[in-house]
Protein backbone atom coordinates (compact mmCIF):
# COMPACT_ATOMS: atom_id res chain seq x y z
CA UNK A 1 0.00 0.00 0.00
CA UNK A 2 1.59 2.75 -1.24
CA UNK A 3 0.54 6.35 0.10
CA UNK A 4 1.60 9.46 -1.86
CA UNK A 5 1.82 13.30 -1.73
CA UNK A 6 3.13 15.96 -3.59
CA UNK A 7 5.39 16.88 -0.58
CA UNK A 8 8.70 15.73 0.19
CA UNK A 9 6.89 12.44 2.59
CA UNK A 10 6.09 9.67 1.51
CA UNK A 11 5.51 5.77 2.04
CA UNK A 12 6.57 2.99 -0.33
CA UNK A 13 5.40 -0.46 -1.51
CA UNK A 14 7.99 -1.86 0.85
CA UNK A 15 7.02 -0.28 3.84
CA UNK A 16 5.07 -2.07 7.27
CA UNK A 17 1.86 -0.95 8.52
CA UNK A 18 1.53 1.68 11.47
CA UNK A 19 -2.05 0.38 12.43
CA UNK A 20 -1.86 -3.60 11.81
CA UNK A 21 -5.30 -2.80 10.08
CA UNK A 22 -4.88 -2.13 6.67
CA UNK A 23 -7.10 0.00 4.48
CA UNK A 24 -8.34 2.47 5.09
CA UNK A 25 -7.66 2.59 8.79
CA UNK A 26 -3.94 2.46 7.52
CA UNK A 27 -4.31 5.08 5.04
CA UNK A 28 -5.19 7.57 7.30
CA UNK A 29 -3.08 7.17 9.83
CA UNK A 30 -0.47 7.87 6.84
CA UNK A 31 -1.80 10.73 5.87
CA UNK A 32 -1.85 11.82 9.68
CA UNK A 33 2.09 11.04 9.80
CA UNK A 34 2.67 13.07 7.23
CA UNK A 35 0.42 15.97 8.20
CA UNK A 36 2.61 15.56 11.54
CA UNK A 37 5.75 16.16 9.65
CA UNK A 38 4.35 19.12 7.10
CA UNK A 39 3.71 20.51 10.57
CA UNK A 40 6.65 20.49 12.23
CA UNK A 41 8.46 21.79 8.93
CA UNK A 42 6.67 24.97 9.96
CA UNK A 43 7.20 24.69 13.54
CA UNK A 44 10.92 23.52 14.01
CA UNK A 45 11.17 24.83 17.45
CA UNK A 46 8.06 23.36 18.54
CA UNK A 47 8.01 20.93 21.37
CA UNK A 48 4.64 19.42 21.93
CA UNK A 49 4.14 17.39 25.30
CA UNK A 50 1.78 14.75 25.69
CA UNK A 51 0.70 12.83 28.40
CA UNK A 52 -0.13 9.34 28.18
CA UNK A 53 -0.78 6.54 30.87
CA UNK A 54 0.96 2.91 31.37
CA UNK A 55 -0.26 0.40 29.93
CA UNK A 56 -3.27 2.14 27.81
CA UNK A 57 -3.15 2.82 24.12
CA UNK A 58 -5.43 4.85 22.34
CA UNK A 59 -5.40 8.16 25.32
CA UNK A 60 -3.22 10.22 24.76
CA UNK A 61 -4.09 14.26 26.10
CA UNK A 62 -1.72 17.54 24.47
CA UNK A 63 -0.02 18.93 27.42
CA UNK A 64 0.89 22.57 25.55
CA UNK A 65 -0.08 24.47 23.23
CA UNK A 66 1.99 22.82 20.11
CA UNK A 67 0.90 19.61 21.25
CA UNK A 68 -2.62 20.79 21.06
CA UNK A 69 -2.05 22.60 17.43
CA UNK A 70 -0.42 19.11 16.57
CA UNK A 71 -3.24 16.84 17.10
CA UNK A 72 -5.63 19.70 15.59
CA UNK A 73 -3.43 19.02 12.56
CA UNK A 74 -3.58 15.65 12.34
CA UNK A 75 -7.16 14.86 13.14
CA UNK A 76 -7.92 16.92 10.40
CA UNK A 77 -5.84 15.37 8.02
CA UNK A 78 -8.14 12.14 9.37
CA UNK A 79 -11.28 13.93 8.07
CA UNK A 80 -12.20 14.37 11.58
CA UNK A 81 -12.61 10.61 11.74
CA UNK A 82 -9.12 9.24 13.97
CA UNK A 83 -9.66 6.63 16.96
CA UNK A 84 -7.49 7.43 19.76
CA UNK A 85 -5.05 4.52 18.79
CA UNK A 86 -4.95 5.88 15.50
CA UNK A 87 -3.52 9.17 16.98
CA UNK A 88 -1.22 7.45 19.44
CA UNK A 89 0.29 5.37 17.05
CA UNK A 90 0.62 7.66 14.38
CA UNK A 91 2.10 10.65 17.13
CA UNK A 92 4.95 8.17 17.74
CA UNK A 93 5.68 7.56 14.63
CA UNK A 94 6.05 11.77 14.22
CA UNK A 95 8.49 12.10 16.99
CA UNK A 96 10.26 9.10 15.36
CA UNK A 97 11.06 10.65 12.30
CA UNK A 98 11.42 13.57 13.73
CA UNK A 99 14.13 12.52 16.36
CA UNK A 100 15.68 10.35 13.42
CA UNK A 101 15.00 11.66 10.19
CA UNK A 102 12.17 10.75 7.57
CA UNK A 103 14.44 8.25 5.87
CA UNK A 104 15.56 6.59 8.88
CA UNK A 105 12.19 6.34 9.39
CA UNK A 106 11.51 4.72 6.06
CA UNK A 107 14.33 2.69 6.31
CA UNK A 108 12.70 0.90 9.43
CA UNK A 109 9.17 0.92 8.20
CA UNK A 110 10.30 -1.01 5.40
CA UNK A 111 12.31 -3.79 7.44
CA UNK A 112 7.85 -4.61 8.21
CA UNK A 113 6.19 -5.21 11.15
Amino acid sequence: METKTKEKYSYTEKCGEISGFGGGYETTCRKMVIAGMLWFDKHKKANPKFKGFANVFGLTMPQNKSAKELEKVMIEASGNDCTGAMMQASTNHVFYAMKNGWDKYIEEMEKGE
